[in-house]
């Protein structure tokens, strides 16, 4: 045979054995691309959810001044919460009745759920002498505030609702002066479930003109809530770790954990999803068996040690058996457990703490009914 003849042989026969791996190829290419998408889709779903029904929070809220005797505080105070759908604007429910009325130490705890949007409206309406804002408290200006805002964690914002100075944001002052109001506007995104504080960052400039950060030390922080998307949350029952839905938990228990005081608040699923100011120390009540979700925030500059007598929980994220955690300034820790009948002991066991008083009782009986500890409110001055 022509050396030619057997060149052409053999390059038909490579041809065609390409041709088949060709045609092999993309019909192996056309069946993982129609798997491709549901593979990305499943993981954009896991990284990115859509959520099933966000809504829309229109909340007002206010600074009230709460007098005490050698000294002022001020509150925040809820003065509206409205839900509405989105999409179309209906109004969807009315919660303004579940709140403390007045200011409140911490200030109202504000509840949402990942995918929803908040237009957040702030009021000053105090009154200061001479156009003065950038003041602290004082006499000159009859304990009045200046400039304040809500400053929030957690929670997605633009710059323009980042509620601080323009020293920092790089754009406005974000705080409102006595008599004027702003908009803040927030949205509950994916990732963001958790426990947040949010707290003035806006007071501005002292007498002296030195700046400060804000006036938590007058009363001025609160917590903001945002569930996860998917309901669940762990808890321990019995001691073993436990999913359980959010829709299952009792009461949800808030406390700031002061450099002196436990300062708390409640949400009584039970009833109606009542918010109780619960103040200084409070006592905490439970009924047997009902899933109790604690929120603990430090505020102030030291470190604490906060211990429950009688109860174990999970270190969050884990499943690690814990009977105490130590935690200072800025930081959260949440847990939930089941209360179980009889009378435990709340407390701050690093010594100095636990001598100056902070400590309260966790009373679980049949009745369940918290108790508030002490309060500073004895007059609102609008």
């Amino acid at each position: 045979m022509h050396i030619s003849e057997i060149f052409y042989m053999r390059y038909y026969r490579a041809y065609s054995l390409l041709l088949v791996v060709i045609m092999v190829s993309i019909i192996g290419l056309g069946n993982i691309g129609s798997a491709i998408p549901p593979v990305v889709a499943q993981d954009d779903e896991n990284r990115y959810p859509v959520y099933s029904y966000p809504v829309l929070h229109k909340i007002e809220m206010s600074v009230q001044k709460i007098e005490k005797p050698g000294d002022d505080l001020f509150g925040y105070q809820l003065d509206k919460h409205e839900i509405f759908d989105p999409k179309s604007g209906e109004l969807l429910n009315d919660i303004t009745d579940r709140y403390t009325k007045g200011p409140t130490i911490p200030g109202p705890t504000l509840m949402f759920e990942e995918g929803d949007s908040v237009e957040l409206t702030f009021t000053n309406p105090g009154k200061s002498m001479n156009g003065i804002c950038n003041t602290n408290p004082s006499p000159e200006n009859t304990g009045a505030l200046g400039r304040v805002s809500i400053h929030v964690h957690g929670i997605h914002y633009s710059i323009a609702s980042d509620g601080t100075l323009g020293i920092l944001n790089g754009l406005r002052d974000e705080g409102v002066c006595p008599g004027e109001s702003i908009k803040y506007h927030y949205t509950a995104g994916p990732g963001t479930a958790g426990t947040w504080p949010y707290h003035d960052h806006a007071l501005g400039l002292n007498p002296s003109g030195i700046y400060i950060d804000g006036s938590e030390t007058l009363g001025l922080f609160g917590n903001l809530v945002i569930e996860s998307h998917t309901g669940k949350t762990v808890a321990l029952v019995k001691g073993i770790p436990t999913k359980v839905n959010v829709a299952d938990i009792a009461k949800d228990v808030f406390c700031y954990v002061t450099d002196d005081a436990f300062w708390c608040d409640e949400i009584d699923y039970t009833n109606n999803a009542i918010r109780t100011a619960l103040w200084e120390n409070p006592t905490i009540g439970a009924k047997d068996g009902d899933l109790i979700r604690f929120h603990l925030y430090g505020m102030g500059t030291d470190f604490h040690i906060f211990s429950l007598t009688g109860y174990e929980w999970l270190e969050p994220g884990t499943e690690q058996i814990i009977k105490d955690k130590k935690f200072g300034a800025l930081e959260n820790h949440v847990f939930t457990i089941q209360a179980k009948n009889g009378i435990a002991e709340y407390r701050d066991t690093i010594t100095s703490h636990l001598l100056s008083g902070m400590k309260g009782s966790f009373k679980v009986d049949s009745v369940g009914k918290s108790v508030p500890g002490k309060s500073p409110l004895e007059g609102v001055v609008n």
